[in-house]
């Protein structure tokens, strides 16, 4: 990266405050690599050489504004992760209940097509709503094309049943059948500034883990109170394992580690 390309300290304040504003995940000095290195990656998809001008790009233009948020915003997922809480499902809920379930921040799918696999296998009724802030992500999620790393950790029956091999330009990828993806819905939504879900359109189940902890507290109350009130009396909220809402659990028992309850 030249020396105009490199992100100073107004610069990287103004374009954390940018993030912040629109996405609540805060980037502190820590992040400064991971940041300079996707914003590079913007810069020389827009063929820019100074982050002066991509600023003011992202300033005019929409379509480069959610391209940046997508790049900032992007996390690493694969199938399976932190499965405890799907097996804590499958172990507590009745077969004979449909169950209406949110993936929130669900990145490119992967925990969304995780928990409808399993539900599946197992004979379970259930609608899965998977959202996120990027739509190059809700694109791969709508596809549901993975490379094979993806699915290590897939159990081997689940995988023979519910997934197809790729050919071609799609070897050593995989699909997923069109009989779990018709029980997956993807939607774009912020969890910052869309409102909750309410009345009839609550949830008995919803996961958003592995974003709490790129918030600060005062940005993970409000998704939390959001959260919640998109939930159902009686329901299950799961965050990641690494995350707690200590001092947040307004309404909720835990019940498992990083499992809750609504009162």
């Amino acid at each position: 990266m030249n020396s105009d390309a490199r992100v100073n300290p107004a610069q990287y304040k103004k374009i954390s405050a940018l993030v912040y504003r629109e996405s609540g995940i805060v980037l502190n000095d820590r992040k400064y690599e991971l940041l300079a290195a996707r914003l590079a990656k913007r810069m020389r998809f827009t063929k820019l050489s100074s982050v002066s001008e991509y600023l003011k790009l992202i300033n005019s233009d929409k379509a480069e504004f959610t391209n940046f948020i997508d790049a900032i915003t992007t996390n690493h997922t694969f199938f399976f992760r932190e499965n405890q809480h799907c097996e804590f499902i499958l172990k507590t809920f009745d077969k004979d209940k449909f169950l209406k379930i949110w993936s929130a921040a669900s990145s490119s799918g992967e925990e969304a097509y995780s928990i409808a696999v399993q539900l599946a296998y197992n004979s379970f009724k259930f609608d899965i709503l998977a959202s996120d802030l990027s739509d190059t992500m809700l694109k791969k999620g709508q596809k549901g094309i993975y490379p094979d790393q993806r699915v290590q950790t897939v159990h081997k029956p689940i995988l023979h049943r519910y997934f197809k091999r790729g050919k071609g330009k799609y070897k050593n990828h995989v699909k997923i059948k069109s009989e779990i993806m018709k029980h997956v819905k993807f939607q774009k939504h912020n969890l910052l500034a869309d409102s909750p879900f309410t009345g009839s359109d609550r949830f008995d189940i919803i996961f958003c883990r592995n974003v709490m902890i790129y918030f600060d507290h005062n940005t993970r109350k409000k998704v939390v109170t959001s959260l919640i009130k998109s939930l159902r009396s009686g329901g299950y909220f799961f965050v990641g394992m690494s995350e707690s809402l200590q001092g947040l659990q307004q309404n909720l028992i835990n019940v498992i580690p990083s499992g809750y309850k609504k009162k």
